[in-house]
Formats: C-alpha cells, structure tokens, sequence
C-alpha cells in the first residue's frame, strides 16, 4: 500500500482531463499534496544514499576486474539477465 504522498513538497492537486465529445475521462486528476513529513524525508534521504552507496560499492568491486571485457562479457551479462531464476533476490521474496 502507498503511504507516501505523491509530491515531497506541498503541491496543488488538479482535476482530472475530460474529452469534451465523448465525457471520457483522458487522465484522472490529483489531489493535493502535503508534502513528505520530516521523518519520510529523512527516511527517503537515507534509502537513497544507501542505493548510492551500494551501487558504488557493486560496481567498483574487484571482481569485475577479473573478467575479459569484450562482446562475450556482454552476451554473459544478458544471457543472466534473462535467466528463469534471476527474478528478485530470497530476501526480497521473504518481505
């Protein structure tokens, strides 16, 4: 369930987008924001610098120096990807 607000800061909300022939409803309106509260802030402050660091640290780890770069390394990398089991990770699954 969504319990964060659609903005971090205050924001005005709209209505939503009619089609003036047919009364269809193009895009649904908004309504207002109150903005994330000190502690959604800090919270979003803190889950991002993490993402940040273990991006860095996933990246910059040694083992990508041990592999041959070149279109096999490529054709690797997307063959995993694709693989059956190389959806979300156990500890995700548990949450």
């Amino acid at each position: 369930m969504r319990t964060l607000p659609w903005s971090v800061e205050p924001m005005p909300g709209w209505g939503p987008k009619i089609n003036e022939n047919t009364g269809d409803v193009i895009e649904p309106g908004r309504e207002s924001s109150p903005g994330y509260t000190p502690e959604q802030l800090a919270e979003d402050t803190r889950l991002r610098a993490l993402v940040r660091d273990l991006s860095d640290q996933v990246s910059t780890h040694p083992f990508w120096n041990t592999l041959e770069r070149g279109p096999r390394l490529v054709d690797a990398r997307i063959t995993l990807k694709a693989h059956p089991d190389a959806g979300r990770p156990a500890a995700l699954e548990a949450a």
